[in-house]
């Protein structure tokens, strides 16, 4: 797959422009159903003092369930957007984990604890969510829209539990933000302003969407999510295992991540070492936004037609999604 030239790593740009990678977690994936259940109750014990509409949930068909998929939901917002989807995944037969990204979700939407976010707390956070999932089914797979697809590429190429992966435009890059800009800001953060932006500075706070979301963020909250992306991006982090399947997600109408800085980036870490990897785009005519999952949102899918797109992501459903991606996915052989 072609990179544009301004994706491109020169062979300097690691040696010179080095970045330090988060302590090694300690990886302990639950040893069965129990153990994964009480992992379970911790993880949401954290959320004793967040809204009940914004904690950790999890959704089981029943014990048997052989795929457990994790699913993160993107930067600012909260489990509630991928819960209507959850439900109806839930339904078709799978397990569902929708964990609550460390300092989202909380009650007061214009707090600025995202600036207290650290690369090391998203590390054992995913650590935390793998270790939960493996207990609890045959196969792990995982799912994850923007921020959130950070946290899926990271488990993905890190933890060997996980067969699948789908993400949806991953934040590699925010839209506009030239690729040596992201690395610098991540070599020294120091030069990150710390001011607070708006989603919408025309409205401020507010937005009029969802009302779990946070209407704008304090910049250095960010970047943690980039100094992953790009440990991967250059290699630092790698796969250790090979994939059955890892597929990108594009929104041509995606205004708020680089779309080419995606694909650079999931062909780079995954296209050698998963069986199948593919990329397929939204179709432009349906106008979705950048979270087309928020029910809250405008200009969103249908709870069947984002289930619909993550089935055919997964290889499980019809590879156009009843006519959402263009073009369809083909899986070489039909799931189990």
């Amino acid at each position: 797959m072609p990179v544009a030239d301004a994706v491109k790593r020169p062979a300097w740009y690691r040696r010179r422009l080095s970045i330090t990678p988060p302590p090694t977690p300690s990886v302990d994936p639950a040893p069965g159903r129990a153990a994964a259940l009480a992992r379970l109750a911790e993880l949401q014990q954290l959320d004793a003092d967040i809204p009940e509409g914004t904690r950790t949930r999890f959704f089981e068909p029943d014990e048997t369930a052989r795929v457990t998929l994790v699913i993160w939901h993107g930067f600012t917002n909260a489990p509630s957007q991928f819960v209507a989807v959850a439900e109806q995944l839930c339904e078709a037969g799978y397990r569902v984990l929708l964990p609550r990204m460390p300092h989202h979700g909380q009650a007061d939407l214009l707090n600025r604890d995202l600036s207290n976010l650290t690369q090391d707390e998203l590390v054992t956070h995913t650590t935390t969510c793998i270790d939960i999932a493996t207990g609890l089914g045959e196969s792990v797979w995982v799912i994850g829209l923007s921020a959130g697809g950070v946290l899926a590429a990271l488990a993905a190429a890190t933890r060997p539990e996980i067969d699948r992966a789908v993400l949806i435009a991953p934040l590699v890059a925010p839209k506009g933000f030239p690729m040596p800009a992201v690395r610098l800001c991540v070599k020294w953060p120091r030069i990150v302003p710390r001011f607070y932006m708006w989603w919408d500075p025309r409205v401020k706070d507010e937005l009029g969407h969802s009302p779990y979301t946070y209407p704008g963020f304090p910049l250095p909250g960010v970047m943690p999510f980039l100094h992953l992306s790009e440990l991967m991006f250059d290699g630092t982090v790698r796969p250790d295992h090979r994939l059955q399947r890892v597929v990108l997600i594009t929104n041509p109408n995606d205004i708020a991540v680089r779309q080419d800085a995606a694909r650079a980036f999931s062909a780079t870490v995954f296209a050698g070492s998963s069986d199948y990897y593919g990329v397929a785009g939204i179709d432009k005519a349906l106008n979705w936004v950048h979270d087309f999952v928020d029910p809250w949102s405008p200009s969103i899918g249908t709870t069947e037609q984002v289930v619909a797109l993550l089935e055919a992501a997964l290889g499980v459903g019809e590879p156009t999604a009843g006519g959402v991606l263009v073009p369809p996915l083909v899986s070489p052989q039909p799931a189990d």
